[in-house]
């Protein structure tokens, strides 16, 4: 595929898109959800292509009060191709408005499981261990290269992907799943994904035994026990359990205060070191 060339004017347009993407979930509600949000960030599209075509931009208005809830990265890369679109549709009025609308609502579910897999579950997960890590050797950097990397990363691509979806248009998500590249893409990231977390629950989550009953003379050490049979098996039933608990409704917070009492029971009767 060629690439394109995308003017200044339409460079600065596409500026204006992006700031007002930032706005995602400021207006959102359980009716339309990012619907509103979706709108105004293709308002400066809309604004410039249909300047002198009222009708044309009360149905883009009109079509702000569609449903619409996907990645907040993501939300980029549709409003990029349905820029596009608009503007081919003003230039050339080959595309039907309907034709724009299936195609966000299309769109809005795939790429919203290959944002979360990506940058929830993969990207989030990679950059949290890395800081984790910075932050328990006491590093007080670890939170602001957390808001660096993953926040400030997230920014840059979601430009990106506003920029190449608008250069692009529908040929640049049309021809990925063609090529069945988004699949292999969801797949990859929920194993990298799957991977961090076993990492982090591994080398962030201690537990340790203190009982060492003495049976016919002979120490025995429960946790040297449980690591013959498999190290951290205890961090592992720990998570295990946060996990079913959280999905049963208890909160974060409640789930803090249960582990946080639970361990000084446990260590005053002798049984965490």
């Amino acid at each position: 595929m060629s690439r394109p060339e995308i003017s200044q004017e339409d460079k600065k347009i596409l500026n204006k898109c992006y700031y007002y993407s930032l706005n995602t979930y400021m207006c959102f509600n359980n009716v339309v959800m990012q619907g509103k949000a979706f709108g105004m960030s293709v308002l400066p599209a809309i604004q410039a292509y249909y300047k002198t075509e009222e009708e044309k931009r009360k149905a883009f208005a009109r079509n702000a009060n569609e449903v619409f809830n996907s990645h907040g990265v993501m939300h980029g890369l549709i409003a990029g191709i349905v820029a596009a679109m608009e503007k081919e549709r003003a230039e050339k009025g080959n595309i039907d408005e309907k034709a724009i609308s299936s195609l966000k609502a299309s769109l809005m579910g795939p790429l919203a499981g290959i944002g979360d897999s990506f940058f929830f579950n993969c990207y989030r997960v990679i950059i949290a261990g890395i800081c984790i890590g910075l932050a328990s050797d006491g590093n007080a950097l670890a939170p602001i290269l957390f808001l660096l990397l993953y926040g400030g990363g997230l920014l840059a691509i979601k430009y990106v992907f506003l920029i190449e979806g608008f250069r692009y248009g529908a040929k640049l998500v049309s021809e990925a799943f063609e090529r069945g590249i988004i699949p292999m893409i969801m797949d990859a990231c929920g194993i990298v994904g799957a991977i961090m977390v076993g990492t982090l629950v591994a080398s962030n989550v201690k537990i340790k035994i203190a009982l060492e009953p003495i049976i016919n003379g002979a120490t025995i050490s429960v946790q040297g026990i449980l690591d013959s049979v498999m190290p951290g098996i205890l961090s592992l039933i720990l998570w295990w359990i946060v996990f079913k608990w959280i999905r049963k409704g208890i909160t974060p917070t409640k789930m803090i205060f249960i582990i946080i009492g639970s361990c000084l029971v446990l260590a005053f009767f002798g049984v965490f070191a």
